[in-house]
């Protein structure tokens, strides 16, 4: 993987990322350019590598919790179910909102299946906090993730759960938008993905674990 990186590629590739953003891998690397363009470069490369654990993490924790909703509220059409709506916090001000969430996702489609696919990450996430424990959780928790009993009471297991999933919304924000990881610990965040994952299926952990290229790439890191 290391790229000597010649003279006019040297001068030319920190002006494209910007000065900037390129400032981070310089500082990190002694104001080295070469090292610098070789951090860049892996950083890019293992945050792809990501995409593929993390999407398999996250279809798991939104059915789990779509599943769970599902059953308690005794309709495969709960995103119109208004108790359920009414379940979800409201807050004002420029904060994630579930509930307006939910009904902003509702008019762009006509079925749950759509709008369990559209639903922002966070409106997940938020699923897994204390507020829904009694709805969803004591009840569901051990159907869900049925390889979690380890973890003890469903209450631990959903607080487990929810910060796997909010570091993992983080992690999942900074490659979205391309920005540095290398200074996270992503052996964490692999091992955490994969955590969870496997509390709910062994099987299709063991096929990510197959599969995935994070765990070649981690060591190689300049």
């Amino acid at each position: 993987m290391p790229d000597n990186f010649n003279a006019q590629e040297q001068a030319a590739i920190p002006n494209v990322l910007s000065q900037p953003r390129f400032a981070t891998y310089l500082a990190e690397k002694q104001n080295s350019t070469v090292n610098a363009l070789r951090l860049y470069h892996w950083n890019a490369l293992v945050s792809s590598s990501f995409l593929f654990p993390l999407h398999i993490f996250e279809i798991c924790v939104r059915n789990a919790a779509s599943n769970a909703i599902e059953s308690y509220y005794n309709t495969q059409n709960w995103p119109w179910a208004n108790a359920f709506e009414m379940s979800l916090p409201d807050p004002a001000g420029p904060v994630f909102n579930p509930r307006r969430e939910l009904r902003l996702t509702r008019t762009r489609h006509a079925t749950t299946g759509k709008i369990i696919a559209d639903m922002k990450f966070a409106f997940w996430v938020s699923l897994y906090t204390r507020r829904h424990q009694g709805r969803l959780w004591d009840q569901y928790y051990a159907r869900e993730f049925p390889n979690a009993g380890a973890l003890g009471a469903a209450s631990h297991g959903r607080k487990r759960i929810f910060e796997i999933s909010d570091s993992a919304r983080e992690l999942r924000n900074r490659i979205a938008h391309h920005e540095p990881i290398f200074r996270r610990n992503l052996h964490d965040d692999y091992n955490s993905l994969m955590e969870a994952i496997a509390y709910r299926c062994n099987h299709t952990a063991a096929w990510v674990q197959r599969t995935q290229t994070v765990s070649t790439l981690l060591p190689l890191k300049p």
